[in-house]
């Protein structure tokens, strides 16, 4: 006898006509499943996000006391309407580099201001020093008068001073006139 091999007869896949009418409803029914597992898991993401730079935030005003202050006042606020860039942190230190430059700015104008006070008292003192050498360095009725340097205003220092030159000068005028 031979042996013959025979083939299990093919089971053909009943397909339930009940079951193929839900089956979009099921599809559909998966997908709206997935997007909303996807939005709560982004939402529970974002939650997490924010609760961990909330956290960062409270520890960075810990270590800076006035940042709560600028951010109740609004200063913050107003940096970062004017720069887009920025987040709390960052203009905090922009409000803070802002107050730096306005105080290095007001003492540099105040530096400025005080040097040329002096520079013009200075300027004042030589010019009173030159004229007073000048009105003084030859007799009021010679031709030459503020010509000439006389030696002892040139150096009043070798003949006791600016202030003796002029006395010992008054008292010559004064024996001249015959006073």
């Amino acid at each position: 006898m031979e042996a013959t091999c025979v083939a299990p007869p093919e089971t053909a896949l009943s397909v339930d006509p009940g079951l193929s009418a839900v089956e979009p409803f099921f599809v559909e029914l998966e997908k709206r499943l997935d997007a909303l597992l996807e939005s709560r898991l982004d939402a529970l993401e974002a939650r997490r996000r924010e609760d961990e730079r909330q956290a960062l935030l409270d520890r960075f005003a810990a270590g800076h006391p006035d940042f709560r202050t600028l951010a109740a006042d609004g200063s913050l606020e107003a940096q970062k309407r004017a720069n887009g860039l920025l987040d709390d942190v960052g203009a905090y230190f922009a409000h803070h580099l802002e107050a730096e430059r306005r105080s290095r700015d007001d003492a540099l104008d105040a530096a400025r201001q005080e040097a040329a006070t002096a520079a013009e008292a200075r300027a004042l003192e030589r010019l009173r020093a030159k004229g007073l050498a000048r009105t003084l360095s030859v007799a009021p009725a010679g031709a030459g008068r503020g010509q000439g340097v006389d030696p002892d205003l040139a150096a009043p220092e070798k003949f006791g001073g600016v202030h003796a030159v002029l006395a010992a000068r008054l008292a010559a005028r004064r024996r001249c006139a015959g006073d």
